[in-house]
């Protein structure tokens, strides 16, 4: 198996395909493919502790910047996916051509597992090499494949809708401005979702908003987004705003101009404003702390 893991990536593919043209056992499939992986990829580089399994929250998300504090989430934990590792172009273009298929047309009992799985194939893709090997052609086919994703994070079922949140919250972390074309609809969709009544769906749609925020590129559409969801009829979306502006002005603490030069800084005030005097004690509580990180960059706005 050494020998094929140093063979061209071409030869490398053409013996995956041959793998499933033999149906062989799908255990048997993981444990070659795995060999064929570079070695610098295996689990004790990834996971120098040894742990397997879920990761916590906070572990999660301590590659951002230390100066940034993110939203604290109680009780959600992301699972590990084993990597997917990808050889040539037209192989992952493959995979995304069959994924199409599962998304095609309404959720029902004959699709919404494929779906799940695709989306868990997808963050298996990401742990992968696709997104530094072949980064254009992954951005590509995660974009061809948003209106399937956000189906997904729709879905009523629970662990599908956590499965297409996932996708969006580790792409963001690999690629982080690589979805600046795909922000807008992504937070559309996952602040409406923020406002439904199933907690745990709230909550990862809270925690993906939280991280896509974190990641992308600055813009006003960020922060008008925040804005009406400081103004949203359900209280969940008012709580969890003042944690995602919090998370934004963390983030552009050191590039002050970037909110400031665009309008931005006025509804940062207005969000402050509409927060402390919510009519939910949880919201008023909350913007405060997000009130002395707006303090700390603007002593002077924050005193009027």
């Amino acid at each position: 198996m050494t020998l094929y893991r140093n063979a061209p990536n071409p030869v490398k593919a053409d013996l995956k395909k041959q793998l499933k043209i033999f149906n062989v056992r799908p255990a048997i499939v993981s444990a070659i493919v795995s060999k064929l992986a570079p070695e610098s990829f295996n689990d004790t580089d990834a996971d120098p502790s040894g742990a397997s399994g879920v990761l916590p929250l906070a572990n999660s998300i301590s590659s951002l910047s230390s100066h940034r504090p993110t939203t604290p989430i109680q009780d959600l934990k992301l699972e590990r996916v084993e990597p997917l590792y990808v050889h040539t172009q037209r192989e992952l273009e493959d995979i995304f051509k069959e994924m199409h298929t599962y998304f095609e047309g309404k959720e029902s009992e004959g699709n919404w597992l494929k779906r799940e799985q695709s989306c868990t194939k997808l963050r298996r893709l990401n742990a992968g090499n696709a997104t530094e090997d072949l980064y254009n052609v992954f951005l590509a086919g995660i974009k061809s494949l948003l209106d399937g994703i956000l189906k997904a994070v729709n879905s009523l079922r629970t662990s599908l809708s956590k499965e297409g949140c996932s996708v969006i919250q580790e792409v963001a972390r690999s690629n982080g401005a690589g979805l600046d074309p795909m922000v807008e609809i992504l937070l559309q969709n996952l602040i409406k979702l923020c406002g439904g009544t199933k907690k745990i769906s709230s909550q990862q749609g809270n925690m993906t908003v939280d991280i896509l925020i974190s990641r992308v590129s600055y813009n006003l559409r960020i922060m008008q987004h925040i804005w009406f969801a400081c103004q949203d009829k359900n209280v969940q979306p008012r709580t969890y705003a003042t944690g995602w502006l919090k998370t934004l002005l963390n983030k552009e603490a050191h590039h002050k101009s970037h909110i400031e030069h665009t309008g931005g800084l006025e509804l940062v005030e207005k969000c402050i404003k509409k927060g402390l005097a919510d009519a939910n004690p949880g919201v008023r509580e909350n913007m405060r702390s997000t009130y002395w990180s707006f303090a700390r960059i603007w002593p002077s706005k924050a005193e009027r």
